[in-house]
């Protein structure tokens, strides 16, 4: 039977390998050649059934026959393949999120059996999380938190100490017994210095376009030394994390997890022996969201300032996954994070972060910008819906996580105390290419050598177009180009359909619905392009060849484009354009074998080239595509109301659809326009499908994905108003039913004004208030409705008369010259009990007092923030600026934050007015898919 199978069959190219003799009536086909399937070729179409009605074949045969076309071989090629890919990305996710097995804090577990030295403990980390985020709370600079979270960790590195003293103690006396064995020598337990630091100073912070002159008072350091002797302070290795919290969050990642991880390396580094060349310096920082404040305080004016030669920066701005390496500016440093556990990392990352993009920033920016230091900046980033939100908790904290940075750093930590020079070699550079390999292994070369190896790869693309393994034409490089935009821009169709149906940012509650929303029309965008560009009159194989030549030779080209501008990125361009050429040339081969076999009768595209094109590139984009939708698609949840977050998304997506596989471009040629517009149109009816469903049945925002409200009870004490502001910084729908809540909460109707109206409405936390639309509601009705005073309650005169102590500004020492024009006086705010001033003023200053230049001598609109530690009750700047005459006085802005309400159910009332609750009333009613970031504010005007 199986020879007159392959006589009848042969008119379809099919190589019948085997069929079970046992089971006519189900007779199982092995294809030894799937490509040999394929109706690509135009001119020898499948066979259907009227062509058999004549032909005298069997029962038996026919029956083959049959079997074979009902089995659909294109469809059986294209699921095979498809289930290839998909299996390949299954693995990468497998990868992508695991997590080391926790420690816990037992005795026993936290020594290690073969070394006997202690181990590095989750539990002990998260036991520090639990009493900073939990029993102390918000830790806000300037609130009395700040002030307990400065004793806790003072209390517990002082008790660190005294177990260190005792260990060294002990130890000596062991060698003091032992001293007359010579193989009875211990290396010397390291010095442990402790220092705290209280000072003073300002800096320019420029963020998101703003200009922001930052003072800060009373900024508190806690600072600890690990080391060797005299020798080892000469060189140190600089670890920083802050300890204080943002407005709105108990900060359990961000950033209490790095101060848990830099408690245990202290406990474990204290008892073993000391690291032999270079100390450690770890960096309890007690100012970074005030902007960096307390950072900026240490490596200008801290004794050990001109001994630290690099940084490890640890931030948190997720709650699971790894943390990655995303910045890093010298060759050294990145060299010395190969000798982590599980590396992750990329220089796409550090390239993305540079370009502004990524709307945030660390203290690395003032080691670098201040302490011309090099360094690592390491942060947990997946799940990051909860960043800054009243959800950064412990319990949201993935297992493994704390184990999985804790780890790295002590392997970073140890190295580069034991084993680097830091002397000399530590120039900031960013020539250098550096990526994990599926979080296995890390790799690190400089720029000249990634130029070499793309020349290289130039070099054999070439060789495969000498010998005839890549034969594109116009047609198809002209095919792929468009393919690319069209992957780019048809998913824009759906985000104008989301945002004319008023579902902007459906997609928003989890990371890979973007994919659903937008990757089918996507997809359909670049096969469209492929239909239209299939050429009917090549023969066998050819549409493959082309396109999949010309994949090839757009990634070449991308990467030579990349090389000649030096962007160090181009690693993953040249791995495209590596595994094409090698898809290409395996391809190449098989043809030439199967034209010596006399298979076939064309140059074409052999089956299994496709799994060579695809495996890898296939693999390793799928890793970084899980990052990239980890980053991105909680970050829309905080871009501000105009960005076009659903437009974002379908490029974002759209873009990774067409670089997940690009072979797929060639594979679609393979069985001809006719399949290919079936294809078409099923993305397009599950694209449609998806959007109504979607729309219809998903919430963008819920209780672990939650929408960012900002709220404020600002009181004008120039206007005398009494005003809640409720703010939302997305583009997402902020729901009429919530506003209409909180409209009968207060028994008044809301007005509703931009940011763009009145940008001073926020200023208290300046310069974010750019982002933000606002809902505005009069509170004083309410207060007046309220309150147990009698007489506050039936007086006409405004409430902010009754706010005790508020903050002032007078100006002393004023003077004038008038052969200069120049007007000079030092202006002095006292705000007790208050925090976070925020003064701004128009002038064209000449000078001041404040340790930085003065930005322009143009009048210009100043903003100027002062950040405080607990209980600062003021400051002072000198000013000197160009007046009209001696009466020119300066109209100051004042705006200031108080201390109360920070996660506490206490709130500031209005003097004798009872127990209101105006705020707490607020937060109390906030929806479950709602975070809040709230706070009270006052605002008054000047004349100094």
């Amino acid at each position: 039977m199986t020879s007159l199978a392959d006589a009848v069959l042969k008119q379809r190219r099919i190589s019948i390998v085997k069929i079970d003799d046992t089971h006519y009536n189900n007779p199982i086909i092995l294809l030894s050649d799937i490509d040999a399937l394929s109706s690509n070729d135009e001119k020898h179409p499948p066979c259907k059934d009227n062509d058999l009605k004549n032909k005298p074949f069997t029962k038996t045969h026919k029956n083959v026959l049959q079997q074979l076309q009902h089995r659909h071989p294109n469809l059986a090629a294209w699921f095979l393949y498809l289930g290839f890919l998909s299996a390949l990305a299954f693995m990468a996710f497998q990868i992508h999120y695991a997590l080391p097995t926790p420690v816990s804090s037992e005795e026993g577990a936290t020594i290690d059996p073969l070394t006997g030295q202690y181990r590095f403990s989750e539990e002990n980390v998260r036991k520090v999380v639990r009493y900073l985020s939990e029993d102390i709370g918000y830790r806000v600079v300037g609130t009395e938190q700040d002030q307990e979270t400065q004793d806790y960790l003072i209390r517990e590195l002082k008790t660190f100490k005294e177990q260190a003293q005792k260990q060294s103690a002990r130890q000596s006396g062991e060698k003091i017994d032992l001293g007359r064995v010579a193989t009875a020598q211990v290396p010397p337990f390291p010095k442990f210095d402790m220092w705290v630091q209280v000072a003073d100073g300002s800096h320019q912070f420029d963020f998101m376009s703003k200009v922001v002159m930052k003072m800060y008072t009373n900024m508190t350091n806690i600072i600890v030394r690990l080391s060797c002797g005299p020798e080892c302070d000469k060189n140190a290795v600089l670890l920083n994390a802050h300890y204080d919290t943002t407005l709105g969050s108990p900060g359990a990642v961000d950033d209490a997890l790095p101060i848990g991880v830099m408690m245990e390396l202290i406990r474990i580094l204290s008892q073993r022996p000391a690291l032999k060349r270079n100390s450690l310096i770890f960096l309890f920082n007690g100012g970074e969201e005030s902007l960096q404040d307390a950072s900026h305080s240490f490596i200008t004016t801290h004794e050990l300032r001109n001994t630290v030669r690099a940084v490890i920066n640890l931030e948190g701005c997720g709650t699971t996954g790894p943390e990655i390496l995303f910045q890093a500016n010298s060759r050294p440093m990145i060299e010395a994070y190969r000798k982590v556990p599980y590396p992750h990392g990329t220089v796409m990352a550090n390239d993305l972060f540079a370009t502004g993009v990524i709307l945030s920033d660390t203290d690395f920016r003032q080691f670098v910008d201040y302490g011309n230091l090099t360094g690592l900046d390491m942060a947990v980033y997946k799940n990051s819906y909860l960043y800054h939100t009243h959800l950064d908790l412990d319990e949201h904290m993935e297992q493994g996580l704390p184990q999985h940075l804790g780890e790295n750093t002590l392997a970073l930590a140890t190295h580069l105390g034991d084993d680097v020079d830091l002397s000399e070699g530590m120039e900031q550079t960013k020539d250098v290419v550096y990526y994990d390999i599926f979080g296995q292994f890390f790799v690190s070369y400089s720029m000249d050598m990634a130029i070499r190896l793309n020349i290289a790869i130039g070099a054999l693309a070439v060789l495969t177009l000498a010998i005839g393994a890549s034969q594109t034409t116009l047609r198809a490089i002209i095919s792929v180009l468009l393919s690319l935009a069209a992957a780019l821009l048809s998913p824009l169709l759906s985000a104008f359909m989301i945002q004319a149906l008023g579902k902007s940012m459906v997609w928003f509650s989890h990371e890979w619905l973007p994919v659903v929303f937008f990757g089918p029309i996507g997809a359909a965008g670049m096969l469209s392009v492929q239909l239209a560009f299939h050429n009917k009159k090549s023969g066998y194989g050819l549409n493959e060849l082309h396109t999949l030549s010309a994949v090839q030779l757009f990634y070449v080209a991308a990467m030579a484009v990349a090389s000649y501008m030096q962007i160090a990125s181009n690693y993953f361009l040249a791995m495209y354009s590596l595994f094409s050429t090698m898809a290409l040339l395996f391809n190449h081969r098989r043809m030439v074998a199967q034209r010596k076999a006399g298979k076939a009768k064309a140059s074409g595209i052999d089956y299994a080239t496709y799994y060579v094109a695809s495996g890898i590139q296939t693999f390793y984009l799928s890793h970084l595509g899980f990052s990239l939708f980890d980053l991105i698609v909680p970050l829309t949840g905080r871009i501000g109301v105009d960005a076009p977050a659903d437009a974002i998304m379908a490029i974002v997506t759209g873009f990774s659809v067409f670089s997940f596989n690009p072979p797929l471009l060639a594979f679609s040629h393979r069985f001809g326009r006719a399949s290919l517009r079936r294809i078409i149109v099923w993305l397009l009816c599950v694209q449609m499908v998806v959007l109504l469903v979607g729309m219809a049945l998903i919430s963008p925002y819920n209780t672990l994905h939650p929408k960012r409200l900002f709220a404020q009870h600002l009181r004008n004490l120039t206007s005398g108003e009494s005003l809640l502001y409720v703010a939302h910084a997305d583009p997402g729908p902020f729901y009429a039913p919530y506003i209409t809540q909180v409209e009968s909460l207060y028994d008044t109707k809301a007005l509703f004004k931009s940011g763009s109206d009145n940008p001073g409405d926020w200023k208290a936390i300046y310069p974010f208030n750019q982002f933000l639309d606002s809902y505005i509601f009069d509170t004083a009705p309410y207060i007046r409705k309220h309150t147990t005073n009698t007489t506050l309650a039936n007086s006409d005169t405004p409430l902010t008369e009754f706010i005790r102590s508020p903050p002032k500004l007078v100006a002393e020492n004023v003077s004038y010259n008038p052969e200069t024009g120049l007007r000079k006086l030092t202006i002095l705010c006292t705000h007790p009990n208050y925090i976070w001033t925020v003064t701004s003023f128009d002038a064209e200053v000449v000078s001041w007092s404040m340790d930085l230049d003065v930005p322009t001598k143009e009048k210009f609109r100043y903003v100027v923030r002062n950040a405080g530690g607990y209980r600062t009750d003021g400051w002072r700047l000198e000013l000197e600026y160009r007046a009209n005459g001696p009466n020119d006085k300066l109209r100051v802005e004042l705006t200031s934050m108080e201390t109360e309400g920070f996660g506490r159910d206490i709130e500031r009332e209005l003097e004798g007015s009872g127990d209101i609750g105006v705020m707490r009333k607020l937060v109390k009613a906030r929806p479950s898919d709602v975070s809040l970031t709230y706070f009270s504010a006052v605002l008054s005007n000047f004349d100094l």
